[in-house]
């Protein structure tokens, strides 16, 4: 611990709480009288809530993290400090030309600062220039208002790391939220202290407060996702909607192993806030008899079908794959944001010390919402998950369109190394050279149901077919789609997006990795080294979630 560094993070913590209160005051005074920014007010105030209770909490805690995140956490307070300065002063402005307006109106009247509500009355008798340039502010306040959404979209992943690190009176702060009445809580403190409580609970049976993980099989229907690993299904009042993700065991493995991981999987998915984390909430798993005799001659070994939860505002889901394969052309900023969150819920899966080991787009699930025309993502295909400290078997597959998306140490059907969150990270790569292209690696026939699938043209030389020379092989496959990146994406996604994705593909490599250029930018294997369970998460946040949260289009 750094005494200097960690009163920075409590200093910058002050500054932000001092004049993030004085910018919601303000706005409190200025909108309260408009019904047209009745929304607006209501926004900020549920965002600052919510940060107001984060940096709360941060601040006890500043003096338990260790350096490097104290730094971090220095850096991004320092640039919300900046914005809510910024924020106060144009609301101050605003309110000095609207007591301005209200004196001018009536010299004899004695107004009090804040009584507005009168002032707004006679915003109808303005002038054209003086409307406009009221116009013109409140569309200054709504741009200060989304930066900071934008701030916070950044913030939160790094708070959730933090929130599940055994430091300072983490446990007590959280505490303190969960007390409070119903609606004075807030979704992603609650979701921060069910998963941390979710985590510690191994050797129980029940998940706190939502009763039994395993559930008798429902009266289920499910329906195929196109191009998926999962299927959804209407429940039996036809008012709900679930996906439905099939982990089929491995016959190799230690049955109560799966049973226990299964088991803490489902407890934490069952805790997740779906807008924060980009993962569905688990209503339950439901175990299935497997009919597949065990190696051993025991027992059939148990599949487990995760029931999630669609929240009741998403229709329509479909893959990944179906939205690349559809061809439909989306606004840049639409596919930018697909990208960010995909991003985020990597983090997410990593921060309670998991490993997806499956993420391409057929395990990405995109449903309709009222905000954007692609839609929500989220990461689903949990069927070879398992704990980053947990037992591995090494077992793989051949199929080509999976192994497109492994590292080449990954490949094969008996891979050379454990699954680490690196591993993860270069699948998400892949993935994002997808989204930057809006193209898909993978095509089928008229016949879709039927045809056997087959790579895109656009991946030029890359072999995909079984190698005299698998590794070397796979690792010129790998260079084949930096180099794709590196010719194709600065021209439709600009330079920043593509050092994000060469930072995915290279996090494995020996020695410093480097941008599309080939100028050196620090990440190599060394940087990615987890020696504590922070220290990747952190790299992870520096080297690719804040490069890509960045982005403005």
């Amino acid at each position: 611990m750094e005494l200097g560094t960690a009163l920075a993070v409590v200093a910058f913590a002050d500054q932000c709480l001092k004049y993030g209160n004085k910018f919601v005051k303000r706005c409190q005074s200025y909108l309260h009288a408009e019904e047209e920014a009745v929304e607006l007010l209501l926004a900020i105030e549920s965002n600052w809530v919510k940060m107001e209770t984060q940096i709360v909490i941060l601040r006890r805690i500043a003096g338990s993290l260790n350096k490097k995140l104290q730094d971090m956490q220095s850096q991004v307070l320092s640039q919300l400090e900046g914005k809510l300065k910024t924020a106060s002063l144009t609301i101050e402005q605003m309110l000095s030309e609207k007591r301005d307006f209200g004196k001018a109106k009536d010299d004899k009247r004695n107004h009090n600062d804040w009584d507005i509500a009168t002032v707004m009355k006679g915003l109808g008798d303005m002038r054209a220039s003086k409307k406009v340039r009221y116009v013109i502010k409140k569309g200054a306040l709504y741009q200060i208002v989304d930066e900071i959404e934008k701030w916070q979209a950044r913030f939160d992943p790094t708070w959730i790391l933090i929130m599940q690190m055994s430091v300072g009176d983490i446990d007590e702060g959280l505490h303190e939220q969960q007390q409070k009445v119903e609606r004075q809580q807030i979704p992603i403190i609650l979701a921060a202290k069910g998963i941390r409580d979710a985590a510690r609970a191994a050797q129980d049976g029940r998940v706190k407060g939502r009763g039994l993980i395993w559930i008798d099989d429902l009266d289920l229907k499910p329906s195929a996702i196109p191009h998926s690993s999962v299927q959804f299904s209407t429940l039996q009042d036809a008012k709900e909607m679930v996906v439905i993700d099939t982990m089929i065991s491995n016959p190799a493995a230690n049955a109560k192993q799966t049973l226990k991981e299964v088991r803490n999987l489902a407890r934490i998915l069952a805790e997740v806030d779906p807008s924060t984390f980009g993962l569905l909430k688990c209503r339950g798993v439901i175990k299935v008899v497997n009919s597949k005799e065990s190696p051993l001659s025991g027992p059939s070994p148990l599949d487990f079908k995760f029931v999630l939860n669609i929240p009741l505002h998403l229709s329509n889901p479909q893959s990944l794959r179906s939205v690349l394969l559809s061809g439909t052309s989306y606004p840049l900023n639409e596919r930018l944001d697909l990208a960010k969150r995909l991003a985020n819920s990597i983090l997410f899966v990593h921060t309670v010390q998991f490993v997806h080991k499956n993420i391409r787009p057929e395990t990405i699930i995109v449903f309709q919402n009222e905000h954007s025309d692609i839609g929500a993502p989220f990461l689903v295909g949990f069927e070879q998950f398992r704990f980053e400290d947990g037992s591995t078997y090494r077992a793989g597959d051949d199929i080509w369109e999976h192994n497109l998306y492994r590292h080449p140490s990954r490949q094969s059907t008996h891979p050379e190394v454990d699954y680490q969150m690196q591993h993860d990270i270069y699948s998400l790569g892949v993935v994002l050279l997808e989204i930057g292209l809006w193209t898909s690696f993978v095509l089928y026939g008229e016949d879709e149901g039927t045809s056997s699938p087959i790579q895109n043209d656009i991946l030029g030389s890359v072999d995909l077919a079984r190698p005299r020379n698998p590794r070397g092989s796979a690792s010129r496959n790998k260079l084949e789609l930096e180099g794709l990146a590196i010719r194709e994406l600065p021209s439709r996604v600009g330079k920043r997006y593509t050092d994000v994705v060469l930072l995915c593909l290279r996090c494995l490599d020996a020695g410093n990795g480097s941008n599309h250029d080939g100028q050196g930018c620090d990440v190599g294997a060394a940087d990615w080294t987890d020696e504590d369970g922070v220290t990747i998460g952190v790299s992870y946040i520096e080297n690719v979630l804040e490069k890509i949260q960045g982005i403005i289009v």
